[in-house]
């Protein structure tokens, strides 16, 4: 058995690996679309911004072209202002909620959300990029993913550090660390369909009702408002300094000035540095908890630091965010989450369930961003068993959309793309 006593034996592990890389790539290749994969065909049959990202990041190492293809469909939804869509729906979505007609957004003829997710493709377009060598992609993707960086910075930020408008906008949807804002406005009398409760045991790991009102509240607030960003800064209830999204915010601009400077623009190298490192000051100031030793995320319209241990608050690690004093308290905090048989846990508060969405259970992607974010403070050992964990858990369980910290047990949909493609990056042997 492997060190924490789960997955294959050191004799069997690299025939498992073998084996397991191939479904991976099937995985992928069943949910490949015209130009894009879909994360799951059971409850995602669209293109999500943020899983488009990680699954370039996977396809970077087998399948180069359709990495590309990923991140330049994607980039192809921007919207002329820069805002980049949380879903794009390039196929017919009858019977999804919400849908299109639900957002009513979009621009010539593409339909998508009306709001964003936090903004991984930057960083993926470096990856592939760095992968292929191929300067034509490169130069193909610098205006649109400079659009959409300047976006954050125009539409949703007064001093560097951005702010989200809506717990979708975050990924980590319903995280205990959103329960007081969304307490704070009555969502009213809001009629719906829930598409995403397929059975009783998958009602039990998603959103509650309570949570999925206020969602829907938001949507219609936005679709209201025209989507109009100046007035829902206003208006909008929710608007939140979420620490993941700032944390992928600053290595987003980080990897936008790689970029621009292996084209030859230090000007525009040299603003994104600039910005990252605004961003970097002012969360280490403002999103810092020392209570917690850890990163938190900040409530803009009550003006209090939200107080929850979630994983996101070590993300900030990924864009060098902790200065060494933060990092060695961090490091400690990290034995909270580990404390676990499967690191890391998205949240160890008091109302942790393993099972249930962003209130418990593992999941590949933040696991991928915390890893690589170690490994950036030399925190090799803490980084291995965050890999070592989620490879043992994807061998056992295949590639499920989320994990139980306890049991290891698969939760959410199957054959989930960004847990196949995480998979195959961190199994590359040329990583």
């Amino acid at each position: 058995m492997t060190e924490h006593g789960r997955g294959p034996t050191a004799g069997d592990s690299a025939d498992v690996r073998v084996e397991r890389r191939a479904e991976a790539i099937a995985v992928l290749e069943t949910n490949r679309r015209d130009g894009y994969t879909i994360p799951s065909e059971t409850l995602y049959p669209f293109q999500w911004n943020w899983d488009s990202a990680f699954i370039a990041v996977g396809l970077a190492g087998v399948d180069p072209e359709a990495a590309m293809e990923e991140v330049e469909t994607l980039l192809s939804a921007t919207w002329p202002d820069g805002m980049l869509p949380q879903i794009v729906f390039w196929a017919d979505a009858e019977g999804y909620f919400p849908g299109p007609d639900e957002w009513d957004a979009g621009f010539d003829g593409v339909e998508t959300s009306g709001i964003s997710q936090p903004p991984v493709v930057a960083t993926a377009a470096r990856r592939v990029y760095e992968a292929t060598g191929d300067d034509d992609f490169r130069d193909r993707v610098l205006a649109p993913l400079d659009s959409h960086l300047a976006w954050w910075r125009r539409e949703r930020s007064t001093d560097g550090v951005v702010y989200t408008r809506h717990p979708w906008e975050t990924g980590m949807d319903d995280s205990p660390a959103w329960r007081r804002p969304l307490e704070r406005f009555d969502p009213g009398d809001v009629a719906y369909e829930r598409a995403d409760r397929k059975s009783a045991d998958l009602a039990d790991q998603r959103p509650t009702d309570w949570d999925y009102d206020r969602y829907v509240a938001l949507v219609r607030q936005g679709r209201e408002a025209g989507w109009d960003e100046t007035v829902l800064r206003e208006r909008c209830p929710f608007r939140v300094e979420d620490v993941l999204t700032n944390s992928v915010y600053v290595r987003a601009c980080e990897d936008l000035a790689a970029l621009f400077a292996s084209a030859g623009d230090d000007d525009s190298a040299a603003r994104w540095r600039d910005q990252a490192a605004e961003t970097r000051a002012v969360m280490r100031d403002r999103l810092w908890s020392a209570t917690l030793g850890q990163f938190v995320s900040y409530d803009r319209v009550a003006d209090e630091p939200l107080l929850e241990r979630t994983v996101a608050g070590l993300v900030p690690t990924l864009g060098g965010v902790p200065t060494d004093a933060q990092f060695e308290r961090l490091r400690s905090t990290l034995d909270q989450y580990f404390a676990f048989d499967y690191a890391a846990p998205t949240y160890v508060g008091d109302d942790f369930d393993p099972d249930r969405y962003w209130r418990g259970p593992v999941w590949i992607n933040t696991n991928w961003l915390l890893e690589r974010g170690l490994r950036r403070y030399g925190a090799d050992a803490a980084a291995d068993r965050v890999r070592d964990d989620s490879l043992a858990l994807l061998d056992r369980e295949g590639f499920r959309e989320y994990f139980n910290p306890i049991t290891g047990a698969g939760r959410g949909s199957d054959d989930f793309a960004w847990s196949a493609a995480l998979y195959l990056d961190w199994t590359d042997g040329r990583r």
